[in-house]
């Protein structure tokens, strides 16, 4: 009994760090979607000033929000890859325990940190 307990206990650690990928994966994705929106705006003041008369100086700090924008992107989609790792590791470790003992542990429901396990946050 005593090795099941143990396995019962790292299967909850295990759950844990995927509960914890997950939301890292998805915080980065509405970073993602806020940086992707910073950037179609970008271009729609590019796109405006192509139409108007802008001085050198606008178009320098235009183009320097452009790659600011870029780059912002490059990063966030770098750490979700990295994210995304993680969170398929967490999911492979999950797996592995519900294998070997033939199912997963359900968390207390008092534990604050496993808590509502199955919700989502309502925006």
């Amino acid at each position: 009994m005593g090795k099941d307990a143990d396995l019962e206990r790292r299967a909850l650690e295990a759950l844990l760090r995927y509960r914890e990928a997950l939301a890292k994966v998805e915080a980065l994705e509405n970073e993602e979607a806020m940086a992707h929106r910073a950037l179609v705006e970008w271009r729609g003041r590019v796109e405006k000033s192509t139409c108007n008369a802008t001085s050198s100086i606008a178009r320098s700090n235009l183009v320097e929000a452009g790659q600011d924008a870029l780059s912002r992107l490059h990063n966030i989609r770098f750490a979700m890859s990295e994210a995304t790792a993680e969170l398929k590791s967490a999911f492979t470790t999950l797996v592995a325990f519900d294998d070997t003992l033939g199912y997963l542990p359900i968390p207390e429901a008092t534990d604050l940190s496993v808590k509502d396990a199955g919700d989502s946050p309502e925006e």
